[in-house]
């Protein structure tokens, strides 16, 4: 009874909040489809995963516009970022920290990822990629 209670007051809490974080580990439901991640794992909308470039003709090339983005890593030419937040604005926009690494050096990054309805584009702050096909 207890557990139900803060079940319901936990979703009424969900269903004010202004945008989605999942900074903390998501509900063991969403976890089914990465179950070998860890407990706390933060995961990025699967629609956003994928190959992606500059252009249909760059994803048949290597390319220094080459994004490989999975639930949980984000990796371009020369740098990969683990996500360790993302906050859903809408099911096509999100925002995700990350921490970086790349030719010998460590950063945090803040990227605003905005994909379109059909997930064939998306845009990583101002730059536009398509999506590849493997």
């Amino acid at each position: 009874m207890k557990t139900s209670i803060l079940l319901i007051m936990g979703f009424s809490l969900v269903a004010c909040a202004p945008a989605k974080s999942t900074a903390e580990a998501p509900p063991a439901s969403s976890q089914d489809n990465a179950s070998e991640l860890a407990p706390t794992a933060v995961l990025l909308p699967a629609g956003f995963a994928g190959r992606w470039d500059a252009s249909i003709e760059a994803c048949k090339t290597t390319s220094d516009m080459k994004l490989v983005i999975t639930q949980t890593e984000m990796t371009f030419w020369e740098s990969t970022g683990q996500i360790t937040a993302v906050t859903i604005n809408t099911p096509e926009d999100v925002t995700v920290k990350a921490a970086f690494s790349g030719e010998g050096e460590q950063w945090q990054r803040e990227l605003h990822l905005v994909i379109n309805p059909g997930g064939s584009k998306l845009m990583v702050d101002d730059i536009a990629r398509v999506r590849c096909q493997d």
